[in-house]
């Protein structure tokens, strides 16, 4: 007997979203593609069919979904176990049907191996001459998803880009597709503050011509993009790619000519924002995507020389210690990349760690400088510079006491003395200046 032509595979292995949705039992494990890569159109059923459900696991990664699983009806049928929070899951959390799992971006697959994943939900472009489809926006994890998970179910939607890098997956490789051109995830721009204008610009100052960068999301993440437009040479090696690097590609500012490996590319795991963003990366040579124990891989980061590792923070200690992921009772963010691409910076020749934050949180209410900070994303010894509004911290050599002096110049003037007295009453230590 011959063996089926993918094309054959493809075509007997369409079916309905309800008959697709309905592969999935109480109990089982069942992950979802991450960040803007996420099905909706099984999403959505999924939740149509929660009642005959009970305790699902759903493993997921949110940046750009509704989230529409963690609404108050799903509680009693799906538990979520994220690997990156947002505050549309404080509801799940505060009702214990949500943990956060704080893992690497890198060592995702890595924990995929250990694990009996049951069913991966996934969204793929439909396949090319060759019998390949793509993974349009998102890389990540989902290679090793395919092959760890016991049954594979993809949306085929042809609003996807084709993207380049290691982006393919043969049709043999998925057990069912279900056809649905469903909207892709995007993540809108907002107008920048003046805040966030200073804050880019003050991060601007610590970037030279040539370097490699990697940047976070949101606002002042943009704020820095746009602020580095009379830059030269500049490359990219990131998480995500995002609009305002394109708009730094068309300028001439990031030609990835100085980086030693994916020279010529701009190099990322996911595209993250507009329609714009995604027509610009279809099948764009210049734009590739590889897996996340790749690009956020310290070892490989580690050959790229001057490579700038750009992150945000929720609050910072006098110590430099960077809480990333939770304020009061629930995560609202992660871990992510944070760490994978300090260590990365630090292992690079004449790399730097830079954490940007606004000075001040709940409309300037209360200071993002503490004197402690409750949770620790990274450490302390791994940072170079911490910024704000208000001017640049330098930390890397310094001591305790250097370093609360240098966090205090670039808090908020209304915090400043409360921070020196609490800092000394607690430690003991009096900061001279």
């Amino acid at each position: 007997m011959e063996p089926q032509s993918w094309q054959d595979l493809y075509r007997n292995r369409q079916t309905n979203v309800e008959q697709a949705i309905l592969s999935i039992k109480s109990s089982q494990k069942v992950f979802l593609a991450p960040f803007c890569n996420e099905p909706q159109r099984l999403i959505q059923e999924l939740v149509l069919q929660k009642e005959r459900l009970q305790d699902v696991i759903l493993y997921n990664a949110v940046i750009g979904s509704p989230c529409i699983y963690a609404d108050s009806s799903c509680y009693p049928h799906f538990q979520i176990r994220t690997f990156l929070s947002s505050p549309l899951l404080k509801g799940a959390f505060l009702h214990n049907t949500c943990d956060y799992l704080p893992v690497n971006l890198s060592e995702i697959p890595k924990w995929l191996t250990s694990q009996k994943i049951d069913v991966a939900l996934i969204q793929v472009t439909p396949p090319n001459e060759e019998g390949y489809c793509n993974l349009g926006l998102s890389v990540d994890i989902v290679q090793t998803l395919i092959k760890r998970a016991g049954f594979v179910v993809a949306q085929v939607n042809r609003n996807l880009p084709f993207t380049n890098g290691a982006t393919l997956v043969h049709v043999s490789e998925i057990d069912q597709f279900v056809l649905s051109d469903t909207p892709l995830l995007t993540l809108s721009r907002g107008n920048l503050s003046e805040e966030e204008i200073t804050i880019g610009r003050n991060v601007a100052e610590l970037i030279p011509d040539y370097a490699t960068i990697q940047v976070g999301l949101g606002k002042i993440a943009e704020s820095i993009l746009l602020s580095l437009k009379n830059k030269k040479g500049l490359g990219i090696h990131s998480g995500s790619i995002s609009d305002p690097i394109i708009e730094l590609i068309n300028l001439g500012v990031v030609t990835n000519e100085q980086k030693e490996i994916n020279r010529y590319k701009s190099v990322c795991t996911t595209l993250t924002g507009t329609e714009d963003l995604y027509r610009y990366c279809h099948d764009n040579p210049t734009i590739e995507l590889y897996p996340s124990d790749y690009t956020h891989n310290a070892a490989v980061i580690s050959n790229i020389s001057n490579f700038y590792s750009i992150n945000s923070a929720l609050e910072v200690d006098l110590f430099g210690q960077i809480n990333a992921e939770q304020i009061g009772k629930v995560p609202i963010a992660g871990v992510g990349g944070q760490m994978d691409f300090i260590h990365g910076a630090r292992l690079s020749k004449g790399g730097k760690s830079i954490i940007a934050l606004p000075s001040t949180a709940k409309r300037g209410t209360e200071s993002r400088i503490k004197v402690r900070t409750s949770y620790v994303t990274s450490v302390k010894s791994e940072i170079d510079y911490v910024v704000t509004e208000f001017g640049i911290a330098s930390l890397f050599g310094k001591s305790l006491q250097e370093r609360a002096k240098e966090l205090v110049s670039i808090a908020h003037p209304q915090f400043r003395e409360k921070l020196l007295a609490e800092f000394e009453r607690e430690f003991m230590k009096k900061v001279i200046y």
